[in-house]
Formats: C-alpha cells, structure tokens, sequence
C-alpha cells in the first residue's frame, strides 16, 4: 500500500471517531416527599416522615455501582442519636433494605453512601434533627457523583415563630341588657401538625371592668377540625376563679396527627355581674391564652337591647305586568325575647303584589311565615310570622322567600312594613322598584250628549325600554269598565314609530292591534282622531279609558288608566242658550225642499206646505235639525197611532198624530194645527214646535219663508 492510500485510511479512521457521540453519565431525581408546616424548634423525627427521595437512572448503574456524597443544611441541625444502626452506633443509619448509609459528620453535615441499583434505582434518606428559625433546607452536594446537587426545602414557609396555636372566634352572638346569653365559640387552631398537645390549658378571660361573668358550666361542647377530626377531644375541667371573670379549661384526648388541625369550644355561658342592673350595650371582649400562642383578644358578643332587625338580601327590580321575581328576608331578634312569643309579626306589602301563597323558609320552623289571604282565599294580601313557633331560649333569625310582581299601576318602590303590638313603632324596608314596561300619555277628548262621530284625542303609548311589548301580544283601547254606558268608540287612527303592529280593528266600542314585530329601542304607538257615539244616558262628567291587553300585562284584568280622557257635556256645553239648544238660524221655505241651518244649504224628501189654519208645516225630523236636535234624540213610536218624542235641550216634547195637544215636559200645551202624517211623514206645525222650545220664529209673508234663530 502506498504512503498516500495509508494516510487517506487513518484520516477516515479518525473522522468516524469523532463522529461517535460522548455519552456524559446521568443524574439523579432529587425532592423531598412531603413539606410540613414548622416552627421554630419543631422535631422532625421517624414519627414526622419527612425524607429526602432520590432516583437514579437505571441505564448508568450496575449491581455494583456504588455512589458517595454529601448533605448539608440551612436553619436546621441534624440530631446525631436519631441516626443509630442495629448495633446502636451513633450517628450512623443503615437501610437494610437498600444499603443506604447516613452518616452524621456534624450538625450541619452528612456523608451519603448509597448503592444505586436497588428495586426501582430508588432511596429514601430520612431527615432528623431540629428547626431554627428561617428558613430550613437539606442542600445535596453532589460533585463527582451520581447525584443531582441542589437544595431542597424542609417547610412550607419561612419559619419566624416557636407559637404553634391561633386563637378566632366563631359568629358573634347577640345577649339582651339583662345579660344573660352565650359568647361565639372559642376556635383554637394548630400552625403545625402536633402544635395541640393533651390536656393543653386554655384560659378565657372577661375584663375586670366587664359588667358580665362566666357562668358555671358542667359540660362543654367540642368539635374537632380538619387534622383533630374523628379524636375523642373534651373539656374535662372548667375552672371559674374567685370573680367569675376568667375561665379556664383543660382539653384532653388529643392524639399526634400528620397534619394541621383544631377545635372548636362551644356554649360558654355569660349572666350580668349585677342582676339588679341592665348590662352596657356594645362589644363584649374577651383574652383567650395558651402555650405556644400569643396572648389574643376577640370580640365574642355584642349587647344590645330588644328590639329586631329587618333586612333583605338583594333588592329586585321587576317590571310591570310582567313575571316576578323572588326576594329573601330576614328578621332576626336583637336579643333573647325580643319577640313576643303571643304577638304575631304582619307583613304589609306596597308597590307590589305576593304571586303564591306558598313561602318558603330558608331558616327558621317550617310554616314559621305564611301567607294572609283575603276572604275569597284567592289572593295573598300580607304575610303573618307565627311567634309561637321561635326558640325562646336563643335570638331567632327567620329567613324566608317569596315572588313578588308589579301590576302596571304599581310602578315605584316596593316596601315590607313588619307590626306586631309588641312593637313600639313599625318596621319598613324596600324590597326593590317596579319598572314601567310602557308609558301612556294622553290628550283628552271633550265630547257632547246625544252626537255621533264626534272625533279627537290622542293617547301614546311609549316603550321605556326596547323589546317591553312582546310579538304576538294584543293591546286593547277601550273606555274604562263601569263608565262606558252610552259612550261608544267606532273608529280610529293607529301609528307605530320603531315597532310594527297588525290586525288593527274597533269592534264593540274597542279598538283592537298586535305586536307584529318588536323594538330595536323605544317603540311608539299613536291613537288619534277617536270617533264615539254619545247617547242621552250618558251623564255630563269625566270619564276614563283604559289601555290593557296580554301585551300590557299577564292578567287580563291589570290595565292602564287614563284618567279622565272623556269630558262629556250635553250638546253644546259652550254654545248653548238658555233653553240647552244650539245657537244658531234655521230657514225653511213653503214649497221648496231646501232649506238652510247656520248658513249651510240642506234638502230635505218633502217641502213645507201651509194648512188650512195659515200654519206652516215640515217634516218633523227637518225641524229638529233646524232647532239643534239630534236625529237620535227623536223617538218615533206607534202608539196612538204614532208618537213622537223630541229631547230637545231641557226640554222633552211629545206629540201625537192627528192631536193638537202637545205635552212639554210632561204638561199639555194646546196647537194652532194638529200633528198630520203623509206619504209616512209626520209633519208638525214649526211655528208652534218653535213656541213650545221658546225659539224664535220670524214670518215673512212675501217670500214664504220662516226664519227660526235660538239667542
């Protein structure tokens, strides 16, 4: 082989060397198996469990394969004679099972020997000695070893305390002036697992200057939190010293647990110092002590005098005419025999209605409130706190709910006013607002006696919000139930702005339309140019209209009013005369079938002739008209042969076919000419009709006209 070919093999050779990767040999997995909440000077020992797990990979070890390093520590201090083998050599500890060897070298440091393939390449080195105040770690020095180095954390925080024990209250209590009552129960809760050791002592004091005593208790209840939970834990002593100003009690039954809890003392009892005198109302203070916890103050009771307080949970809003919603409710007694077990509390409620008699107790005995019916026992009218169902014995607190919804005439304030005779004055909260789905606003119509088409007014109805009028609902427009006699609507003009409406009709004195589409902001509907027929039943006086319908309001009987839209008069209210007829003249012409009212040129089927006693006559319903009469308010009947009853201003004038006797307002008064029908008209003498309705009449001989003027 030449010396060139030599050189190019050991140059390749060299190239596939370098190209083969450098395998580095791995580290362990390194952390603590639980943190622990500590103090200062705790001990973690075999009973704590706290151990450092390491893990090393098993493609790196042999059965063989042996590696050494080195534990130090922060704020913590191994205890040597924790680390003992089985022949009781001290500071060194051997795992029989995987051959790991601790040995302590000082407080602060270890030597490690561990052989690395064992059942799952894992160990566990126990961690024994003391906390100091920081913040304790074991740190792995693992230079030129299988293991990670790195530092692993002992607590859960920084260690800054030796108090193991927190002292809180529970609820505060409410105790009446005579004193008498129970304080919030007393909770002692532990830092670190182990902080509650058996029969610990724990003190309650009041101040000297308290107007209260503990009162001498046999039994105590205790419950046991979190970590405590399931232990036999009592108060097996309750000590009162000389002033009854202190108490003190000692809890037994308490075992070692793995982790944090308490207890929770119940039912310590309070009495006035002085049963002569009421005791100061305000906070009542007590200081709770025990070892290993800072001396604490809590507020446990609050003395105050009789009396209840009323609140509600969250105020509603409702809108009217529309579905309800639930409040909630709560009366509580300032104190003890606030309330009179033989006074019951009433609910009154305004603004708004009660929708079910059913009400439901949240707190409190079931069927303590219920619902006041009226006499059909159909509607709830108010609500009744039965006081015989409370505990005498405590300061009640009644919780109860109940759906309240606003009529449409409701819109405002909503309140819950309590009484009872054994208040001193009443108690009232808002429960919330009713919210006008619509607003109506209207121009009122003046009308008259006995006409027909009379036209105008105008009522609006406005969204206060969009979308309150709901597609496919009806509005109705009618005049208010009860006054409507004689009153009767027969058309009118329906305008919608940024809301669609269809089926626009008036039918039996209403008028009638649908939601066709909703709002995108405030729709508006316009009623104008509403026609009425009024009759002469109809009184003079102001009369209402009503907007309702389900697109108003769920309940067909829950409508807006309008008050008094309808201003009724008799005919002519501001233009009549004396005689309650219209002003004006009135032309008609022998002969001719025209004639002339106020100007206006008319015909009527027949034309006025003169009988034989020189006195004009015209078809009666045309004299009527000359005079200001309404044509409905001229009656035509057959008896005697045919009758005519005229309701002319304030007078009524009958007369009767083939009679020259007429009756004005029920008196006879005798004619120049007798009532005469022909061809089926009745025709009257005009100058007579004109003398008995006191209208003048003037005659002119050479035009043959008559000429009636009412001043």
């Amino acid at each position: 082989m030449k010396l060139r070919q030599k050189l190019a093999m050991v140059l390749a050779s060299a190239m596939i060397v370098t190209a083969v990767p450098v395998t580095t040999m791995a580290k362990s997995t390194n952390e603590m198996n639980k943190v622990v909440s500590i103090v200062e000077g705790t001990i973690l020992d075999a009973a704590k469990g706290v151990a450092l797990d390491m893990k090393f990979d098993a493609n790196q070890t042999t059965q063989d394969t042996t590696t050494t390093f080195f534990l130090k520590t922060e704020d913590f201090e191994f205890d040597k004679d924790a680390y003992t083998t089985a022949d009781q050599t001290t500071g060194v500890y051997v795992d029989a099972t995987t051959g790991l060897k601790v040995e302590i070298l000082s407080k602060t440091e270890a030597k490690v020997t561990v052989p690395v393939k064992v059942a799952g390449n894992k160990v566990s080195i126990p961690v024994y000695g003391k906390v100091l105040k920081g913040n304790p770690a074991i740190v792995v020095d693992g230079e030129d070893s299988l293991a990670t180095s790195g530092k692993y954390s002992l607590a859960t925080g920084e260690v800054v305390t030796d108090k193991t024990l927190t002292a809180t209250a529970g609820t505060v209590k409410n105790i009446s002036i005579d004193g008498e009552g129970q304080i919030a129960d007393i909770i002692i809760e532990e830092k670190v697992a182990g902080g509650l050791q058996n029969d610990a002592i724990i003190t309650v004091s009041l101040p000297n200057s308290s107007d209260l005593n503990f009162k001498e208790v046999s039994t105590l209840e205790v419950e046991e939190l979190r970590g405590l939970a399931g232990q036999d834990i009592k108060v097996v002593d309750a000590k009162l010293d000389d002033d009854a100003k202190t108490l003190e009690l000692k809890v037994s039954g308490i075992t070692s647990s793995v982790s944090r809890g308490g207890i929770k003392i119940k039912g310590i009892q309070v009495e006035a110092e002085n049963a002569k005198y009421d005791v100061k109302t305000g906070e009542v203070k007590v200081t709770v002590k025990a070892e290993k916890m800072d001396e604490t103050k809590l507020v446990v009771a609050n003395v105050t005098d009789f009396g209840v307080k009323l609140n509600i949970k969250e105020e509603v809003e409702v809108v009217a005419g529309k579905d309800g919603k639930t409040v909630q409710v709560t009366l509580e007694e300032n104190a003890i025999a606030s309330l009179n077990q033989r006074q019951d509390i009433y609910f009154d409620i305004e603004g708004a209605t009660i929708t079910s008699k059913d009400i439901k107790i949240v707190e409190g005995k079931e069927g303590v409130v219920t619902a006041e019916l009226d006499a059909k026992k159909e509607n709830v009218i108010g609500l009744v706190l039965d006081t015989a169902k409370i505990d005498p014995a405590k300061a009640n607190k009644i919780v109860f709910e109940f759906e309240v919804e606003g009529k449409v005439a409701d819109a405002g304030d909503i309140t819950l006013t309590a009484s009872s005779r054994s208040f001193e004055e009443d108690i009232q909260i808002k429960l919330g607002t009713v919210k006008e789905a619509v607003k109506v606003e209207a121009a009122p119509m003046t009308v008259k006696v006995g006409l027909t088409d009379q036209k105008g007014g105008k009522v609006v109805i406005t969204e206060t919000e969009a979308e309150m009028l709901p597609r496919g609902k009806e509005i109705i427009v009618e005049v208010a139930k009860g006054s409507k006699a004689g009153i009767t609507v027969t058309d009118a003009k329906v305008e919608a702005e940024d809301i669609q409406i269809k089926n626009v009709k008036v039918k039996d004195g209403k008028i009638f339309f649908t939601i066709d589409r909703t709002s995108d902001e405030l729709g508006k509907i316009t009623i104008s140019d509403i026609t009425v027929d009024t009759d002469r039943t109809v009184p003079e006086g102001k009369f209402d209209l009503t907007v309702g319908g389900n697109a108003i309001s769920k309940h067909t009987d829950d409508v807006i009013t309008v008050e008094d839209f309808f201003v009724v008069g008799t005919p002519n209210t501001e233009d009549n005369t004396t005689n309650g007829l219209k002003k004006g003249t009135g032309i008609f012409k022998v002969g001719e079938r025209k004639y002339t009212v106020n100007g206006e040129v008319k015909e009527m089927d027949a034309a006025p002739y003169v009988a034989k006693s020189n006195r004009v006559m015209v078809p009666v319903k045309y004299v009527s008209d000359v005079f200001g009469v309404n044509g409905k308010d001229v009656l035509f009947s057959k008896e005697n042969g045919g009758t005519i009853t005229i309701f002319a201003g304030n007078r009524v004038l009958q007369v009767v076919n083939g009679s020259n006797i007429a009756l004005v307002n029920g008196v006879k008064v005798p004619m120049d000419e007798k009532v005469t029908i022909i061809d089926g008209r009745t025709y009257v003498p005009v100058g007579e009709m004109a003398r008995l309705l006191n209208v003048e009449v003037e005659w002119s001989n050479e035009t043959k006209t008559a000429t009636f003027t009412n001043r």
